[in-house]
């Protein structure tokens, strides 16, 4: 071997190291768009995005994606006029240079931005959740004294103002308020305007979906054991709201309460019958209930 084999070999490696650690993940911290704002606006309007990093310690650069492209701007994304090619789903993330190069957190939940060529677009405040009430607005281009609006769920007239607001409401939803929603707006500048929006697919989700019950028997135990799961979503509307989760078998309610936010899970003895669980939002008075699972020995 050459004399300058074994130096050469270690500058290699120091380099290669040091390239592998000049990026890293900052997997504990994470990225947070705010101040979203609607999900449409109307050609020419202005686009504003801020980004939070959940580290009270360090300052982080904000950086921007536009459908996994990296964008020029940094802090605040700020368009103030957008055009067609700004539609795209955003993300962000946090940079800072750390002792071993630049750090960085994963990238932020995205946020869809789409614009609107026409002069009557509808938002609605999403995720739309039952037993809330749906919040739309029937906007014109300009903002000029509407004279007349009315809302549409899959062509049905569901809701009108003629107080020249661009507000509807539709309280208590539940999951028949799931559709595709257009508003047509009526205004006067100089002339009466007549105009429809294009349609706004609404989704509308349980608080709490149905939850999903498994039986886990354990043979290793004298007398045997068994454990329960209950594994669940939870949209949580408000700060207060939490979930009360019941076990039951043959609807007699087994001994216990779980307060959870997505799974509880129960130990008991062994014993043949049909098991169900509960998943329950006092404050809104809200129950689910799982399929029941027979275990017969």
């Amino acid at each position: 071997m050459d004399k300058m084999d074994g130096p050469l070999c270690l500058l290699v490696v120091s380099t290669l190291l040091t390239v592998a650690r000049s990026e890293a993940v900052g997997e504990e911290f994470k990225a947070t768009l705010t101040n979203m704002g609607p999900s449409t606006v109307f050609h020419g309007e202005s686009i504003r995005l801020t980004c939070d990093v959940t580290d009270p310690r360090s300052t982080w650069e904000h950086v921007w994606f536009r459908d996994d492209q990296r964008l020029d701007q940094r802090g605040e994304l700020t368009i103030l006029s957008a055009a067609v090619g700004d539609a795209g789903n955003y993300t962000c993330r946090g940079e800072r240079r750390g002792a071993v190069g630049i750090i960085y957190t994963p990238k932020s939940l995205p946020h869809s931005i789409s614009i609107d060529m026409g002069n009557v677009l509808l938002t609605v405040r999403q995720p739309v959740l039952v037993g809330a009430t749906l919040d739309a607005q029937c906007r014109v281009r300009g903002a000029p004294r509407l004279t007349e609006v009315y809302l549409y769920k899959d062509n049905v007239l569901v809701s009108s103002r003629t107080d020249g607001t661009a507000d509807l409401t539709l309280p208590n939803v539940n999951l028949t308020y799931q559709g595709t929603y257009h508003c047509l707006a009526g205004w006067f500048d100089g002339q009466q305007n007549l105009a429809k929006s294009l349609g706004n697919p609404v989704t509308v989700k349980e608080v709490v979906s149905k939850p999903i019950l498994s039986l886990d028997v354990n043979a290793n135990t004298k007398p045997k054991d068994m454990t329960l799961n209950c594994t669940f979503t939870f949209l949580k509307p408000d700060p207060a709201a939490e979930v009360h989760v019941y076990f039951y078998r043959d609807e007699k309610k087994l001994a216990g309460i779980a307060r959870s936010q997505k799974r509880a899970t129960l130990v008991v003895l062994t014993k043949e019958g049909a098991y169900r669980c509960r998943a329950r939002v006092p404050s809104l008075n809200l129950d689910q209930w799982s399929e029941p699972r027979e275990y017969r020995p």
